[in-house]
């Protein structure tokens, strides 16, 4: 499987994010370690920012995903929550005009004796 044919499909584009999101993270330890032990450069502190800064936008733009998907997911709620009460309703009905039939025919029956 070649590399562009694994980043279109979402397996491949989310394996694809969670390595740079590794690799992020992975710098940011190096770079909080040389902070720990007052080795910081300027670089060092421009990289450390940047990154940083990637990461709170990549998790401010989950936070926005995961309300949509919440929310969606609350609308489809309420409207499997109607459609069963829908149907209880149908059902209860059915069951009401069944006993009528039920009744019709009983009383058919005994007006042919």
């Amino acid at each position: 499987m070649n590399h562009t044919t694994r980043t279109r499909s979402r397996r491949g584009r989310t394996l694809a994010r969670e390595a740079v999101r590794e690799q992020r993270r992975a710098a940011l330890l190096v770079l909080l370690a040389r902070a720990d032990r007052g080795a910081l450069t300027r670089e060092d502190a421009r990289q450390l920012r940047d990154l940083a800064a990637a990461e709170v936008a990549e998790c401010d733009a989950f936070r926005r995903s995961a309300g949509g998907q919440q929310s969606a997911a609350l609308k489809l709620r309420r409207r499997v929550e109607a459609a069963e009460q829908a149907m209880r309703e149908i059902e209860a009905e059915r069951d009401q005009y069944a006993a009528e039939v039920e009744a019709l025919r009983a009383a058919a029956g005994k007006g042919d004796r």
